[in-house]
């Protein structure tokens, strides 16, 4: 099998390619190869999951003899998932403080879904707090009473006017005398000793709460999946384009001769008396031929400049789950005036180590130069070495300084 990477036949593509899918979207790869004796040429986009995969079917066009058509495109799902622990605080408020009163007003398990993250988070008993949520003023009155034996009269002077009770002093309201002993005077008993009975109040305000508010923390599992990105294989068919032979004139050797001695006076049959005849055009001097030529290698430079210049040539990577292993999460394009790349819109955003690729025409370009990197915490110089085709550099994005 023939194979053609599109490194190579990009720019040689650019103009007979210039309609259809290639119009709309520059593949991520492209292969012109021959397969079981079938010419083809198969071009791969990596799009986002929304994309319309019809803009990719190209109109048929020639490319070197063959004449291609679109066959067939297929699609392969590229899916994501990620998993995280997190928690997640739910507020309720409750009449008393009591736990029982608390926990009824809390569920076990909450459902979380943050657009992306979804999964059941549990309820963390050691979380639950509680405080009071607001006081109401209350007034309340508080009573006592005083028993006084062994009075000899009912004389009020032996009564206090107040008495304290819980810290509050309390006013005398009543006295209920009670008479205990008689002595008999002449032929009338008459009382001798009392008991007196006082009461005692007073009325008092004080905050009552009016309610309390507990929170509590849910933690669990949550999981992010779906399709990241969608692979479209396009496949075109080449069938290849047999040439039309041209008309040519028959040759001194085979042209029909006169009998001289016949016919001494017959013109020839061939040209009729007056004509003059002229050498038709070739191929090679006819206006329109050299027109079309011109038009196509302009354009075809073109194509293949503006594909150049699209060729991403600083690569992003973060770890992976593995040792030694990174992940590739964004391409950028730099040259001579373009020094710099962001990384705030990058998704996964890197929060640890970041390791910069740079491709030869980066290399190239930016020798002896600084890289700019802009982060969300600031922003990373990196000189860019002259003795390298190509180069890796790694730092920790965590060590950056705000406006550094």
């Amino acid at each position: 099998m023939k194979i053609l990477r599109c490194t190579a036949v990009s720019a040689l593509l650019a103009f007979a390619l210039a309609t259809g899918a290639l119009a709309g979207s520059v593949p991520d790869d492209l292969v012109v190869e021959s397969l079981n004796g079938q010419q083809r040429i198969v071009k791969t986009y990596v799009l986002p999951p929304d994309a319309d995969p019809d803009i990719l079917e190209g109109e048929p066009f020639d490319y070197e003899g063959f004449h291609y058509t679109w066959a067939y495109t297929t699609k392969e799902d590229k899916p994501y998932r990620e998993e995280k622990e997190i928690s997640q605080t739910v507020t309720v408020e409750t009449k008393s403080k009591d736990l029982s009163d608390v926990l009824a007003a809390l569920e076990p398990t909450v459902e979380y879904d943050d657009g992306k993250f979804k999964g059941v988070l549990a309820l963390d008993h050691t979380t639950i707090k509680t405080e009071v949520s607001g006081y109401t003023t209350k007034s309340a009155t508080a009573t006592a009473t005083k028993t006084i034996d062994n009075l000899d009269s009912n004389d009020m002077s032996y009564i206090p006017s107040t008495t304290v009770k819980d810290g509050r002093t309390l006013s005398l309201k009543n006295v209920d005398w009670q008479i205990t002993g008689t002595d008999l005077v002449g032929d009338t008993l008459m009382p001798c000793t009392y008991k007196a009975v006082a009461s005692y109040s007073t009325t008092y305000s004080y905050k009552s709460a009016n309610g309390y508010v507990s929170t509590a923390e849910y933690k669990g599992k949550v999981v992010a999946e779906g399709v990241e990105s969608v692979i479209y294989t396009v496949v075109y068919a080449g069938e290849e384009i047999t040439p039309t032979e041209p008309e040519t004139e028959p040759n001194a050797d085979t042209k029909p001769q006169t009998d001289p001695v016949a016919s001494p006076s017959e013109p020839d049959a061939a040209v009729t008396p007056g004509q003059i005849t002229e050498p038709g055009p070739s191929g090679s001097g006819n206006p329109l031929m050299i027109g079309l030529t011109l038009a196509g290698m302009i354009i075809l430079g073109l194509g293949g400049f503006l594909l150049y210049k699209n060729i991403k040539n600083v690569y992003v990577y973060i770890p992976d789950d593995e040792d030694g292993d990174y992940r590739l999460i964004d391409k950028f394009r730099v040259d001579s005036k373009v020094r710099k790349i962001s990384l705030k819109d990058t998704d996964p955003y890197p929060t640890d180590i970041v390791a910069i690729e740079l491709k030869k025409s980066a290399v190239r370009a930016l020798a002896g130069k600084n890289l700019k990197i802009i982060c969300k915490a600031g922003v990373y110089y990196y000189k860019v070495p002259t003795d390298v085709s190509e180069d890796w550099h790694t730092f920790h994005i965590e060590a950056l300084q705000p406006n550094t």
